[in-house]
């Protein structure tokens, strides 16, 4: 298949264990970013497989319609970016497993690298050092401060031991399902969400973007921090109201913030307010980006495409799809084992000939799956593919079922 992958901004994937399970694939890969639409549609316009790397492009219905090849879409975690009604209605299925059981331990550190940098002004004491000066300030240390995390997920939940690993007390806000799980693991959780916001030296939000959660931080929750504490945000820069956070910091509460999302990425205006405040410290959304977190995730983005070219797709998140593609995929079956016949065809031409006259169904995956063809590689010779007993048999079948011919 034609795989295409996006924003793999340090042409990191192809060095990684799993890029292995790619091959045989037709695999293109694009370091730089781009969002014009008449871009993509010219990059993607022969692409199967489309790889995304989490939110960094947007999927949305003009690309969508203008991609007639496109067939799976793969990538890890939540999806905003991509229009899943625009896909289901094109048949282009949309896999993204969710990994409910594994925390991004790499976001989880450097959340905890933000919290250590911010407190002891690691980077503006740096900047002093080289601009020829000595020490800035006095920081602060963690140990008996109060930690207050947003949010009891699976990364809030390593955060939070990170946090009484460094002798701080650490208090619960969240859904109350999540506070019930926050409890049972031994953390205090906050009476509301006032007192939660004005108790915290240090709060960390740790929520995914969805409707109910943009903006749930607001410019009156910020303004009852103490003038001294830290806000983190290394989760979703919609989690906060818009211009609340800039607006709370030059008001003076909360004190310092330490920043990994925007509301616009890439982020490439040096002029943002945030860049330009002496009491934050800015990186450009690494909260993932490790080596061994892109193995971690790329090998399951990569199973999924084995397993679509298999045909059975797993973690798919637009089940219409394969309940559009089951019934109008059967007589394109019987075609396809009419048309190989009794005699083995090149691997290359089937491929070809079925990709191309209907690339939005799995035609050869569905009869790949159900063992009605099979490939033949000889060493030193060109595959080819053959219909298989159980093919020859399911179209003998149909013929006498239907004596006057396929539909």
């Amino acid at each position: 298949m034609n795989i295409t992958i996006l924003d793999d901004y340090f042409d990191t994937l192809r060095t990684l264990p799993s890029f292995r399970k790619l091959d045989g694939h037709s695999v293109t890969i694009w370091n730089d970013h781009v969002q014009d639409v008449d871009a993509l549609a010219e990059r993607l316009r022969d692409t199967e497989v489309l790889v995304l790397i989490r939110e960094r492009t947007q999927i949305r219905a003009p690309l969508i319609a203008r991609l007639p090849k496109l067939r799976l879409i793969s990538q890890r975690s939540v999806y905003p970016h991509i229009d899943i009604d625009a896909c289901t209605e094109h048949n282009i299925i949309v896999s993204s497993n969710q990994h409910a059981g594994s925390p991004s331990y790499a976001a989880a550190e450097l959340t905890w690298g933000l919290v250590i940098a911010c407190m002891r002004q690691i980077p503006q004491q740096m900047r002093s050092l080289q601009n020829g000066g000595w020490q800035i300030g006095v920081g602060r240390t963690l140990r008996g401060r109060t930690l207050g995390i947003y949010g009891y997920g699976r990364i809030g939940a390593e955060v939070a031991r990170y946090g009484a690993a460094f002798g701080m007390k650490v208090i619960v806000w969240a859904r109350e399902a999540s506070l019930q799980r926050a409890r049972e693991d031994g953390w205090q959780t906050a009476p509301d969400k006032r007192t939660f916001f004005e108790m915290c030296d240090v709060l960390s939000l740790h929520m995914r973007l969805v409707k109910d959660t943009r903006g749930i931080v607001t410019g009156e929750d910020l303004n009852r921090m103490k003038p001294t504490a830290l806000l983190v945000n290394t989760s979703r820069a919609g989690l906060i109201e818009r211009g609340a956070l800039e607006h709370a910091l030059q008001a003076g509460r909360p004190g310092m913030a330490a920043v990994d999302v925007y509301d616009e990425e890439p982020l490439r205006d040096r002029q943002h307010p945030l860049l330009q405040m002496p009491n934050v410290v800015c990186t450009p959304h690494i909260g993932y980006v490790t080596e061994d977190e892109y193995e971690i995730q790329f090998s399951d983005i990569f199973d999924q495409i084995v397993s679509y070219a298999a045909g059975h797709p797993i973690h798919v998140v637009n089940p219409d799809v394969l309940a559009n593609a089951q019934g109008s995929v059967e007589p394109l079956i019987l075609d396809l084992l009419e048309w190989i016949g009794p005699t083995a065809r090149p691997y290359g031409e089937v491929i070809e000939a079925w990709r191309t006259s209907c690339p939005r169904l799995p035609v050869w995956e569905e009869a790949n799956a159900r063992g009605f063809i099979a490939r033949l590689h000889a060493p030193g010779e060109e595959a080819k593919v053959v219909v298989s007993e159980a093919g020859a048999a399911h179209l003998q079948n149909h013929r006498i079922k239907s004596p006057a011919g396929l539909h």
